[in-house]
């Protein structure tokens, strides 16, 4: 087991005054519930009160990816030219995520870098920090802004979602056969120990609402919904004290207290009632999806002229200095572990306990989608215990938010059945991994379907 088990929420452990709070909200989500997910302890506090903080970069040399996904970014550089930040590094046509200089210094290399939450090296440009971070002058998008024109200047600016995915934000924002009547923002941060979306909202929650009511403007949406659990009062309140300034109907809601609330479907359900089935996008029922994250450099990107060049890392776990850095895309990741100062040897976790990787390799650096760095120990990631035959207990079932069948789609997947995987829904799985973790026989549930999906499903033989 990743954690400790039975997960359970400790009553003590949600805040004070949590009642309160949901007074704040615009509406209740009785009626928009959905089943299963389950209750995990958040460790959250570990982080969550400490300010955003940066690092000195002097003498450091960082390796900004020019791929991201399917999309590759031609160079524009060459070795030994200076670069300030924010500068285009790598461009492309259609459809291409443009790679900015995400510092100033001097390109040393066009070579490859390991991302942390990788699985394959990429083409990266890497430059000689001169620790001056000197911008290039701000580029803005055309006016009036159309959402053909949105679309293009996102690729153009870098940005990509950064809830995870990292799907390439312009695409997702580029024009639909659709109508959109709502938007939503993904404020959950549903993974134990995670707290770099919470410090976010936190911390500057007026530079997110001022992006929300832009791009409402944009698409001609009427209304904004902001989805958060109610483990984040501070996020609550600064983002409530943030609408007095809007015009726009910006509503904050409460999303159910149990993991994974944030799942793309779970979180159109919890937030509109609708359903949306697998295999569907989120435009196909009338809305469009961004997380916090991706909304806020958005906001920097229109409103401010910057490229996505950075990114907020959560530092928890084993350490002795936890909290949040904002550090430059492609920083490496033994910067930070620095600066966290890990206790003892152990395995260091990239993303979350849920639905992250442990770090494969120690030179890897810092990607568009690190959202955390966890030091693993004995007493916070217990070792898991051998597998054993399936009981038959069928809590995997009562706990997959997808309703889901996890034992047949294992069978399938065991037996190489491509029709059976389809049959039992293997595309619906959000790889959440509620079913591994209350498994009590410890059954690589979740695993087998990720790996299912990169080999079988696509015809490939691992």
């Amino acid at each position: 087991m990743l954690l400790a088990t039975p997960l359970r929420f400790a009553r003590g452990m949600l805040p004070a005054n949590w009642h309160q709070l949901s007074s704040f909200f615009s509406r209740s989500t009785a009626n928009t519930a959905w089943r299963g997910g389950i209750k995990l302890v958040g460790h959250k506090q570990l982080s969550n009160q400490l300010p955003i903080r940066t690092l000195p970069l002097a003498d450091q040399v960082v390796a900004v990816p020019l791929q991201h996904g399917r999309s590759l970014a031609e160079p524009c550089v060459r070795i030994g030219q200076r670069v300030l930040k924010g500068e285009v590094i790598g461009h492309g046509g259609t459809a291409i995520v443009w790679a900015h200089a995400s510092t100033s210094g001097t390109v040393v290399a066009i070579d490859a870098c390991h991302p942390a939450d990788g699985d394959q090296p990429l083409p990266a440009v890497h430059i000689a920090a001169d620790g001056q971070e000197r911008w290039a002058p701000p580029r803005f998008p055309p006016h009036p802004l159309t959402v053909p024109a949105l679309a293009e200047f996102a690729l153009q600016m870098g940005l990509v979602g950064l809830g995870g995915a990292g799907f390439p934000t312009g695409i997702k924002l580029a024009g639909t056969a659709h109508p959109l009547d709502m938007l939503l923002i993904n404020g959950a941060e549903c993974e134990p120990f995670l707290t770099c979306d919470d410090r976010l909202m936190q911390e500057r929650a007026a530079d997110i609402v001022a992006a929300a009511a832009l791009l409402a403007k944009v698409y001609g949406i009427t209304q904004v919904r902001i989805g958060i659990e109610p483990n984040k009062p501070q996020a609550m309140t600064a983002l409530q004290q943030a609408l007095v300034s809007t015009d726009r109907r910006i509503e904050v809601h409460a999303l159910p207290l149990r993991y994974p609330a944030g799942g793309q479907p779970l979180l159109v359900k919890s937030l509109t009632g609708r359903t949306l089935a697998p295999g569907r996008l989120p435009a196909e029922v009338g809305v469009l999806v961004l997380n916090v994250a991706t909304v806020y450099a958005l906001g920097r990107a229109l409103l401010h002229g910057e490229p996505l060049v950075s990114r907020i890392v959560t530092l928890s776990g084993a350490v002795t200095s936890p909290g949040n850095i904002e550090v430059p895309i492609g920083l490496p990741i033994s910067t930070l572990l620095a600066a966290a100062q890990p206790h003892g040897t152990g395995d260091i976790q990239v993303g979350g306990p849920m639905m992250g990787r442990v770090l494969a390799n120690s030179a890897a650096v810092v990607s568009k989608t690190t959202s955390g760095l966890l030091a693993r120990s004995e007493s916070l990631f217990p070792p898991r215990a051998a597998t054993r035959p399936c009981i038959r207990c069928n809590r995997c079932v009562d706990v997959c938010p997808m309703a889901l069948r996890p034992l047949q789609l294992l069978s399938a997947y065991e037996q190489e059945n491509r029709a059976l995987l389809q049959q039992e829904k293997l595309t619906a799985c959000i790889e959440c991994g509620a079913c591994s973790q209350v498994c009590p026989s410890s059954l690589p549930l979740r695993d087998s379907f990720r790996h299912a999906k990169r080999t079988i499903w696509l015809g490939v033989r691992a």
